[in-house]
């Protein structure tokens, strides 16, 4: 007698953990948490340093393809690299404010003509340095290095990736000026998921610089050693 036993139907492609709609849809839930957990962690102001390196340490992992844990890796992240970004952020920080300074002085204080020109030099050093933040923090997620280290080679890599460098400013002044322009529509975007997708199109062209450098892009445990990258 022959077996009518019909057998499983398989599942189908959609569902597959492997296929690319499912890899999309988990890699789209990644980046809402870990925005979430960005606006969270920034809440203190003071901590927006660390916030920003655990925020790329996470898009860069999820871009190599890596399944990051994210809350632990997150906060991991964001723990072991604490004090040196606090320190950097508070650098920019002064920087800016005493170049931004050195802008309102020149318009209050000097002829106009003469203004226009003087600003150049402050101008010049605020770009330096937003050039550099979109180095600095990913820098420090994925590479040991020093506090002095960081700022020489965020800034080697600013000038030696200059269209990336000049991408990142075009981008950011855009947002800033979306947020001045649609304040409530441009907030409620980044507050559901804008600030993780920014992160990870800028991680697009990190990840490749990184790679360059020698970075391995992962969090997988290595055999024998027992601890994560």
């Amino acid at each position: 007698m022959a077996d009518t036993k019909k057998a499983p139907a398989s599942r189908p492609s959609f569902f597959n953990p492997k296929s690319t709609a499912t890899r999309l849809l988990t890699g789209l839930c990644n980046l809402i948490i870990v925005n979430l957990l960005f606006l969270i962690t920034c809440i203190p102001v003071f901590t927006i340093g660390a916030s920003l390196t655990a925020l790329y340490r996470i898009t860069i992992a999820i871009l190599a393809g890596d399944n990051p844990a994210i809350f632990k890796d997150y906060f991991r992240a964001f723990r072991d690299n604490f004090l040196k970004a606090t320190g950097l952020e508070l650098l920019y920080a002064a920087l800016s404010a005493f170049f931004i300074l050195e802008i309102v002085l020149c318009n209050t204080m000097l002829p106009p003509d003469t203004a226009r020109w003087v600003q150049y030099f402050p101008y010049f050093f605020l770009f330096v340095i937003l050039a550099n933040t979109l180095y600095s923090f990913p820098l420090l997620a994925w590479f040991e290095e020093s506090f002095i280290q960081i700022l020489k080679n965020s800034l080697l890599l600013s000038i030696t990736n200059i269209p990336v460098t000049i991408m990142y400013i075009v981008i950011t002044a855009g947002l800033a000026y979306a947020l001045w322009q649609l304040p409530s529509l441009t907030m409620s975007l980044l507050i559901f998921m804008g600030i993780s997708i920014i992160a990870a199109f800028y991680s697009l062209f990190l990840k490749r610089i990184f790679e360059k450098l020698g970075a391995e892009i992962s969090f997988i445990e290595k055999e024998g050693d027992g601890r994560r990258d």
